[in-house]
């Protein structure tokens, strides 16, 4: 079922994109990169890309890929580049409790 959505959704950005006289080929020429930046999205998320293409068609990112994207928008897989990101904000949060002054530290050993 996901393939088949995907595969429709995949075939209306390549159309809307006809619509305007582009084609990934087009899209990557213009950004200086390898078409399959922009049509390995059908299957990898790039944040960078997707939000490229998704201008495109007058749409977010997220609409295209709401399973990509958080409620707040953000890209909901980690990346280094990201340290907003959720990941780090738990990771921070869980080393900063540990050094809390007045905290009981639960030692084992």
């Amino acid at each position: 079922m996901k393939k088949i959505q995907t595969d429709k959704i995949w075939a209306w950005i390549k159309h809307r994109l006809e619509i305007q006289g582009l084609n990934f080929n087009k899209l990557a020429a213009r950004y200086d990169v390898h078409r399959t930046c922009f049509t390995g999205l059908k299957t990898k998320p790039c944040p960078k890309f997707e939000q490229i293409l998704a201008g495109y068609l007058g749409l977010s990112a997220w609409d295209l890929w709401p399973d990509r994207y958080d409620e707040a928008h953000n890209p909901n897989r980690a990346s280094s580049r990201y340290q907003g990101h959720k990941a780090f904000l738990k990771q921070g949060s869980a080393e900063s409790n540990k050094n809390i002054p007045g905290e009981k530290q639960n030692d084992k050993g």
